[in-house]
């Protein structure tokens, strides 16, 4: 099932007016990891310190909400046919 979701990792989307890229699945939920193609951020590391100068990263989980759907971002980047298929997997 999540070879599915792993073939997608490189494919970009345009999320609230930023370019983003799927760069990472995380098989546990599973997520999404995207980073935006923006100007770099102060990353902070455990203890609130600023450590160094990255890009913005999301993660979202590949269900809405109410957990009975896609997310909106991941049905963006498939067709009707593999969003049935994933849907059917996932629930």
């Amino acid at each position: 099932m999540y070879s599915q979701l792993h073939n997608l990792i490189g494919r970009q989307i345009t999320h609230d007016n930023q370019l983003c890229t799927l760069i990472e699945v995380i098989d546990n939920g599973p997520r999404l990891v995207f980073q935006c193609q923006t100007e770099k951020r102060i990353q902070c590391d455990q203890h609130g310190n600023a450590n160094r100068k990255c890009l913005p990263t999301h993660t979202i989980h590949c269900l809405n909400e109410q957990g009975d759907a896609l997310h909106p971002v991941l049905m963006e980047l498939l067709d009707e046919k593999q969003q049935a298929t994933l849907l059917k997997q996932l629930l």
